[in-house]
């Protein structure tokens, strides 16, 4: 019989090494090694701040590179942040490309005024009981800064003192959510306020019940800080509607 020819060897078959895995990068700003989306938040909020302290005027225009310049960062975070800013209709976006501060109708004013109405009363009250007298002091101290700002003709430092007066107020309430709420409103009224100037504020009537509410925070009495809020409200709101009446 004929030898047998021997089997080849079949050669080994090594298993690739798998790549390792690579996580995906952090989204970070052009040249300063910080995550974008902090960056985004920072320009948030202080755009956001801005709307609601009457810093940006009702139909004022904004660019993405102005902001951009302004803040010190590239263009992509100021970019999310308007988009964020433009879902809670704090700025609108015109033919595609203009970003600017919407101008609010007396329809949408009435409607945002009975829901701040509500709200904002309903906050005081509950912050009466909670607020320390630390902080009612340091409002005493907010409440003086309004009327100096007021006598100086200072608007955007009268508008400023104003916020941190009323929003201070809701907060020590603890409602988180309702304060988000009443927050996400005066990001739409706030550049409004503008037109308060100067003949509204020259009265000193929203000063007079400012320290009507000091006087109530101190007595802890919610009910009578719910309606010095009100009739805050509703006596800029009626020369407001009429300025706003086509």
């Amino acid at each position: 019989m004929p030898a047998s020819k021997p089997t080849a060897r079949r050669p080994e078959v090594r298993p690739r090494a798998r790549r390792a895995a690579h996580a995906e990068p952090a989204l970070r700003d052009e040249g300063q090694g910080t995550r974008a989306d902090t960056l985004t938040d920072q320009v948030y909020q202080r755009l956001r701040q801005s709307l609601m302290t009457g810093a940006l005027l009702p139909e004022q225009v904004l660019t993405v590179r102005g902001v951009a310049e302004s803040q010190g960062v590239s263009l992509t975070p100021v970019r999310e942040a308007v988009q964020r800013l433009v879902v809670e209709h704090g700025l609108e976006v015109v033919n595609g490309r203009t970003i600017r501060v919407p101008r609010l109708d007396v329809e949408t004013y009435r409607e945002i005024l009975k829901i701040r109405m509500e709200l904002e009363c309903l906050a005081a009250k509950e912050a009466a009981p909670r607020i320390s007298n630390d902080e009612i002091e340091r409002l005493d101290g907010v409440v003086q800064a309004h009327l100096a700002a007021i006598q100086a003709g200072d608007a955007h430092r009268t508008l400023l003192e104003n916020t941190e007066f009323h929003l201070s107020i809701y907060r020590a309430s603890g409602q988180a959510i309702l304060i988000r709420i009443i927050e996400s409103l005066w990001l739409r009224v706030g550049p409004t306020l503008n037109l308060l100037f100067p003949q509204y504020c020259g009265s000193l009537t929203g000063h007079e019940t400012h320290l009507t509410a000091m006087d109530a925070l101190r007595r802890r009495d919610g009910d009578a800080l719910g309606q010095a809020m009100r009739d805050d409200l509703t006596h800029g709101s009626r020369y407001l509607i009429r300025l706003l009446k086509p």
